[in-house]
């Protein structure tokens, strides 16, 4: 019979039963004992001997005042270290030589306050009230071609009753692509949270103050003008955004990216969006019991109705002066407007997925945004056909042959990975 120590609550135990009539044997037979552990016990309490075993001495009672000192250290925090750090320091600095059990076992003994794990609590959030998000960054896949390796972002969304999951990938973290992936999820979803919970980024959170932080202005206009409360979690503490944290670990789990080829972001996108439809319809609710479609069919009765169109949030706005080539210079790009609004000042807006250009409170030119493009000359027919330029037939053919193609020439050039 395999030989334990018994805890004081045993050994009064023990004391209880033959207090009572019970015999040696039956109580040992109770406690999965020997009958010679009952007698000891039963003759060391007659004796009022102690247990020689508890005051051994220990190497680490040298440490003791250190050990007491580094632990009342970190008694009110939060984030304290483990005692492999504890260990290290005793080894590195204090000539500590025993091993790393019998530091744990001393601080187990001596401090059991320590090595206490924390208690948490379960909690559920009402239908269409909560939705977290996080960014899964610097997923390396292969684009266009086999050894084509490039890393892509994906930002997840999950609303937090349900536990429905929408995925979009972006190949850059910009502010752009964060609030242009916020309004794809939302018409994804088909309706609009009461609160969203995002991690201490710096495209949402500026300086983390609860429910008063100081969030990105733009960001913050954006949320606004959706009606949408930003409740944003706590700083290194995962916890807070659990149910997305969990969902970003069962879905990339299950995607084979390190051996798939994909054309391009779009291709990927198609990808990842099949794989968690297939996931969800095994993925359970804990609000509900039920599985992650039936819960999200009930919850988007309570989600808010989705707005007749979405605010243009400028992700860069700037007032310049049009030159006298009948361009504009904003973000990196020349862009053409038309020539009678040469040295004129306007007024240009990148909204996150569009360049606009504004004279006087009256839109003059529109162009696609194209990221990851700089030092670009945007041409457009407008200016390119208007009769007061002096241009022969065919110079005006060629440039405008090139307005209209700027774009597909782009996206071919780039493999349409920027999607």
């Amino acid at each position: 019979m395999h030989q334990r120590r018994l805890s004081p609550e045993q050994g009064r135990f023990i004391l209880d039963l033959k207090g009572i009539g019970i015999s040696n044997t039956e109580v040992a037979e109770k406690l999965g004992i020997t009958e010679g552990a009952v007698r000891y016990r039963i003759k060391r309490q007659e004796s009022g001997a102690q247990d020689g075993r508890r005051h051994k001495f220990s190497s680490l009672n040298t440490y003791h005042e250190f050990i007491h000192t580094w632990i009342d250290d970190y008694k009110d925090s939060s984030h304290r270290p483990t005692l492999k750090a504890l260990f290290n320091l005793l080894k590195g600095y204090h000539n500590y030589r025993a091993s790393y059990d019998a530091l744990r076992r001393y601080v187990r003994k001596h401090f059991p306050e320590f090595v206490k794990k924390g208690t948490r609590i379960r909690i559920e959030t009402p239908p269409g009230v909560l939705m977290q998000i996080d960014w899964k960054e610097d997923v390396t896949v292969q684009l266009g071609a086999p050894g084509n390796w490039v890393k892509v972002h994906a930002l997840v969304f999950s609303l937090s009753f349900s536990r429905k999951t929408v995925v979009i990938l972006s190949a850059d973290r910009t502010l752009s692509s964060f609030i242009n992936a916020h309004q794809r999820a939302f018409s994804l979803f088909g309706g609009l949270p009461q609160y969203i919970r995002p991690d201490c980024l710096r495209s949402a959170i500026l300086k983390w103050r609860g429910e008063r932080s100081w969030l990105n202005e733009r960001y913050k206009r954006y949320m606004n003008d959706l009606g949408i409360a930003v409740f944003p979690s706590r700083p290194g503490t995962p916890t807070d955004k659990g149910k997305v944290e969990k969902r970003i670990g069962d879905l990339f789990k299950r995607l084979n990216l390190r051996h798939a080829i994909f054309q391009n972001l779009a291709d990927l996108q198609g990808y990842v969006d099949g794989e968690l439809f297939i996931a969800e319809q095994n993925w359970s609710c804990g609000a509900t019991g039920l599985r992650v479609p039936e819960s999200f069919a009930y919850e988007k009765r309570y989600l808010k109705s989705l707005p007749e169109s979405f605010p243009e949030l400028p992700v860069k706005e700037q007032r310049t002066r049009v030159r006298r080539d009948g361009t504009v210079w904003f973000d990196g790009n020349y862009y053409q407007v038309p020539g009678v609004y040469t040295d004129k000042v306007v007024l240009c807006l990148h909204s996150g997925l569009e360049i606009r250009i504004y004279h006087a409170g009256e839109e003059i030119e529109r162009y696609p945004f194209l990221p990851g493009v700089k030092g670009m000359v945007r041409l457009t027919e407008k200016a390119l056909t208007d009769d007061a330029l002096q241009l022969s037939p065919r110079v005006r053919g060629w440039a405008l042959e090139v307005a209209r193609r700027q774009v597909d020439i782009y996206h071919e050039l780039l493999g349409g990975i920027p999607g």
